[in-house]
């Protein structure tokens, strides 16, 4: 073979390569994020919070592996997962579609839990119901979409009460198999009519809507609360949101000087919920300095044990995570925001 020949395919064999090494594979790797201070995030009345110390809100960093980059699996505090474990059933778009609404929901959570906590009040403007799923067995699933935001059920719509919840619910629940559900939708901010018929579900008997989604509302407060996610989404930084609100609200001073980091979605009625890859977070936190972590202690159900023999609390996990990096950082369980609360005024 001549050199010229040679060097043909030596050069051909390294463009194939590289292409090869940049094909994505249905994976993705999972390594420690940020641990960015919360006050950064938010403002009161456009102030920042200038006390010293720092509430610090974790992120774990998700990138689509390559054939090249699944080699980062052999990197510490890497890890590679099969696509549906992290996204489920959802495309990417719907799953970004997905967390970008959670970041929403859980600051308005947080506002509203953080104000109540506070035994102030709070105003809300439910803009609909997001939707959240859609199942592939429904007649739904090739007209309704996730994102779609439901304004009105067969031309109720839902209000800023548990009344009207109530209401709703008492009415879905009514309805029978064959009935055909009007559902006026905006997507992409244009409405759209959308009818179908409702099926059965064949264990309980009862109508299948054959679609999940949650309530979308903006809240608003006085003082007013400012965020600026700063690229953040997910519903994962709940709890720490909720006390930087509080804390700044209240005057409270819970931060003392702390480096105090933590994670944990929160709920309306202050509970403090599971989030995923807490090892990985516990990294980022030890990596910003901070000697305090906040960990959900949540409830393990009976179903959940079931599905997942090995499955742990939050709290043993990053337990477990913190033993094998020998690390000092103080690890706090928390259940509600009212004990997370309380653990920083005893520190």
């Amino acid at each position: 073979m001549s050199k010229s020949k040679k060097f043909f395919y030596i050069i051909l064999t390294v463009i194939l390569l590289a292409i090869i090494s940049f094909i994505p594979i249905p994976y993705v790797i999972e390594s420690p994020g940020t641990a960015e201070d919360v006050s950064q995030f938010l403002t009161v009345n456009g102030t920042k919070d200038e006390e010293e110390g720092t509430l610090r809100v974790l992120t774990v960093y998700v990138e689509q592996a390559t054939v090249l980059t699944s080699l980062k699996q052999f990197f510490k505090h890497h890890e590679i997962l099969p696509e549906e474990k992290v996204f489920g059933n959802y495309t990417p778009e719907e799953y970004n579609q997905l967390q970008e609404f959670s970041m929403r929901n859980a600051r308005s959570k947080a506002v509203r839990v953080a104000f109540e906590t506070a035994g102030k009040s709070v105003e809300s403007k439910v803009n609909g119901i997001f939707v959240t799923r859609v199942d592939q067995n429904s007649n739904f699933r090739d007209k309704l979409k996730v994102g779609d935001i439901i304004e009105t059920i067969d031309g109720k719509r839902l209000e800023n009460t548990d009344e009207s919840l109530e209401e709703l619910q008492d009415y879905l629940s009514s309805l029978k198999p064959g009935h055909y559900l009007s559902l006026m939708v905006k997507r992409d901010g244009k409405p759209q009519l959308i009818r179908e018929q409702l099926k059965m579900n064949s264990r309980t008997g009862r109508i299948r809507l054959g679609f999940d989604g949650e309530i979308d509302e903006d809240v608003t407060s006085d003082p007013s609360i400012e965020f600026d996610p700063h690229g953040v989404s997910g519903p994962s930084g709940g709890l720490m949101f909720t006390l930087e609100i509080y804390n700044q609200i209240t005057n409270s001073h819970l931060k003392k000087g702390h480096n105090i980091a933590g994670t944990g979605t929160i709920e309306l009625d202050g509970r403090v919920g599971r989030i995923g890859g807490i090892d990985k977070k516990l990294v980022a936190a030890i990596e910003a300095g901070a000697t305090v972590f906040l960990a959900p202690d949540d409830e393990i159900t009976d179903e959940m044990r079931e599905r997942y023999p090995d499955i742990k609390t939050n709290y043993e996990e990053v337990k477990e995570a913190a033993e094998k990096l020998g690390t000092d950082i103080k690890i706090y369980p928390v259940k509600t925001l009212q004990e997370a609360i309380e653990i920083l005024k005893n520190l």
